[in-house]
């Protein structure tokens, strides 16, 4: 059955589609432009004049007027046909379409004050899809970010390949009415430029440096630089994308299904296959990962977090909870109503420190020297568990979480050499965390490794071996 859309053009769906702020004309003409699009696509009339894989060439021949050229400016404003869509104006698509003119009018000028009446009048008595090929394909590569179309891949090379996704976006009049709320035109840039940050988490989204370059106002002096190892335009980022979009579609569906990929894993130095329930992604240590639960790289039933950019399948295949290739121990916990959820690793990483919440659990102690506190430390929080201890409960601590004595008494006969006026905090990291590790040795000498042992004897293992390769 195909899906069709037939949801008005009401603010929250416009801003959706518009490439930056209501308040700009063209970003207003662009929404609408894409709206009118979509209805068309996905109504009867599009699904008959194009079929189920097409080309911004095959659209164009049956949208467009036989003859339409849209190279150049100037050979759309000639067009002949006054029959031709290049002509129909958006004032017109709107009552064909049979928008309510006046009451769409209302809601837009109240969200989005800056629209006078003759300035609204004036966008739309303009022709909608007098627009140059360049123009018109962006259109269609905006649709495919927001997960509104899907692009086909082509192993030719040739004309990109566009199909109707058999899902659409949720957007629907009541989640519009519940985000109705009064904010001022500036407070609506910055929750929109907020949003964007959110890239990583849903491909619905605008690309994230297209909307910095295009929607922040010429006279901003702010800066943002996304730190993301997968570069922009390669094959790589491309597949990230992809896989990103495939887990949406999936997750929009609704659907509970395990999931099965190949995966390149840096740790085994081999290329795994994993069957797994997917939960969640999140964006760490400059790279997207998806969060899962199943059979990972090391043979193990376990969490763990996939590197988006390792997955080295083509395409996720859906397997079927009877199939003999899904673990046991993943089936049971479908059958018993018990898969994992993101609230379940949302409550893990407050539990401790670190992005691998799947590991255990120890308490961390550790020293700042004083006036380096005091500059850059304080006030900080670097985990939910970061606190603030004295010099006797570190003590304490230290005697009751070392039950080795020959560690214990040297790890105290350390810290009464200390200053007992520096600062020492307490917090629970995840054992074996690369993350915490890191932010640790970035510190260098600025920070001590009081309490457990065996990551203070990492930490001077790595010390050591950085002083052998300079001395």
């Amino acid at each position: 059955m195909n899906v069709t859309f037939r949801h008005p053009p009401y603010p929250r769906l416009l801003q959706q589609l518009a490439k930056g702020s209501l308040d700009q004309s063209q970003n207003l003409a662009r929404a609408i432009r894409l709206w009118a699009l979509l209805r068309w696509l996905y109504s009867d009339e599009g699904y008959a004049a194009l079929s189920d894989c097409f080309t911004y060439a095959n659209w164009r021949e049956v949208f467009f007027c036989e003859g339409h050229q849209d190279e150049k400016q100037e050979n759309i404003l000639n067009c002949h046909n006054s029959n031709c869509a290049c002509h129909i104006t958006a004032n017109e698509w709107l009552i064909r379409l049979e928008v309510p003119l006046t009451e769409w009018q209302q809601s837009l000028q109240k969200e989005i004050p800056p629209i006078n009446s003759q300035n609204l009048d004036k966008l739309l008595q303009e022709p909608l899809f007098a627009q140059v090929r360049k123009s018109l394909q962006s259109d269609f590569d905006l649709l495919i970010n927001r997960n509104w179309l899907q692009e086909v891949t082509n192993v030719t090379g040739r004309s990109k390949k566009y199909r109707r996704v058999t899902s659409l976006p949720i957007c629907n009049e009541s989640e519009a009415s519940n985000l109705n709320i009064n904010l001022t035109t500036q407070e609506q840039a910055y929750v929109a430029e907020t949003l964007d940050m959110l890239d990583f988490l849903d491909p619905s989204f605008p690309l994230l440096a297209e909307q910095i370059s295009e929607e922040i106002p010429t006279n901003s002096r702010v800066l943002l630089y996304q730190d993301y190892i997968v570069p922009d335009y390669s094959l790589k980022r491309d597949n990230v994308e992809q896989i990103q979009s495939e887990l949406q579609e999936i997750w929009n569906k609704g659907e509970s299904l395990p999931l099965l990929f190949t995966y390149n894993s840096a740790h085994q130095n081999q290329i795994k296959e994993c069957i797994v329930y997917p939960v969640c992604i999140y964006f760490m240590e400059r790279a997207k990962y998806l969060c899962a639960y199943g059979k990972n790289p090391k043979g193990g039933i376990n969490w763990y977090n996939y590197r988006l950019d390792r997955i080295v399948s083509k395409r996720l295949v859906c397997l079927d909870w009877q199939d003999p290739r899904v673990p046991q121990l993943l089936k049971e916990k479908y059958e018993d109503n018990q898969l994992p959820t993101k609230e379940i690793i949302n409550s893990a990483l407050e539990a401790a420190w670190g992005y691998d919440f799947y590991k255990k659990k120890s308490i961390l102690i550790l020293r700042f020297e004083r006036d380096f506190h005091d500059s850059y430390i304080q006030g900080i929080s670097l985990h939910k568990t970061f606190s603030p201890i004295d010099y006797y409960e570190t003590v304490n601590l230290v005697t009751q979480y070392t039950p080795h004595p020959e560690q214990r008494q040297a790890l105290l006969k350390n810290l009464q050499s200390r200053p007992i006026t520096d600062a020492y905090y307490k917090a629970f990291y995840r054992i074996a965390d690369y993350h915490v590790v890191r932010r640790i040795r970035a510190l260098g000498a600025k920070v001590e490794v009081m309490l457990p042992w065996d990551l203070r004897q990492e930490i001077a293992l790595e010390i050591q071996n950085t002083w052998n390769l300079y001395h």
